[in-house]
């Protein structure tokens, strides 16, 4: 009874949800291609007396306001064609971290270990900037992740369509415990 029950309960679920009607069109016409044309600056144009450049084209202006905002904007690492590199590589990365993180006594004394999650932007040039913690561990082994990330060299900046643009990254940084 009661698997007849959720079989016809998956039934009616499957029926109304997972088919749909396509409507059809009326009209036997093709719809037209749509071309956008980015216009300078400096050429700007007065689209109340008509389209220079044809009926069927949208013009969109580029201004240095809209330059300036697509310079500004921060993509994704996982969603950018050319993703940011540490010169070498991750292995060169973490060893760069793991040379250069110094341990307090106070660490050594707590036998910290865990991971701090850091997170960054990588510049169109390469440098760092807006370097944080996300999850720290405490025991000055926070400062210390922001200090490392501060003195990083350049990474190789993204790219997206051509361009070198700001990317954010997001890394744990694993520490062991020493004594």
């Amino acid at each position: 009874m009661k698997n007849n029950f959720l079989f016809f309960a998956l039934l009616a679920i499957a029926i109304s949800f997972g088919q749909t009607k396509k409507s059809k069109s009326t009209s036997k016409k093709d719809p037209k291609a749509v071309e956008i044309k980015e216009i300078p600056y400096e050429e700007r144009i007065n689209y109340i007396k008509g389209d220079p450049y044809g009926d069927e084209t949208i013009a969109v202006e580029s201004s240095p306001a809209i330059q300036e905002e697509n310079l500004n904007t921060v993509y994704n690492f996982a969603g950018i064609e050319v993703k940011p590199e540490f010169p070498g590589g991750q292995d060169k990365f973490f060893s760069y971290i793991s040379k250069n993180f110094q341990y307090t006594d106070e660490m050594k004394e707590a036998e910290l270990k865990g991971r701090i999650f850091v997170s960054f932007i990588i510049e169109r040039d390469g440098s760092l900037t807006d370097i944080k913690v996300i999850r720290g561990l405490g025991f000055e082994a926070d400062s210390e992740a922001l200090r490392i990330l501060k003195r990083m060299p350049k990474w190789n900046p993204g790219e997206q369509n051509g361009k070198k643009v700001r990317c954010s990254y997001t890394v744990p940084i694993t520490i062991y415990a020493t004594k």
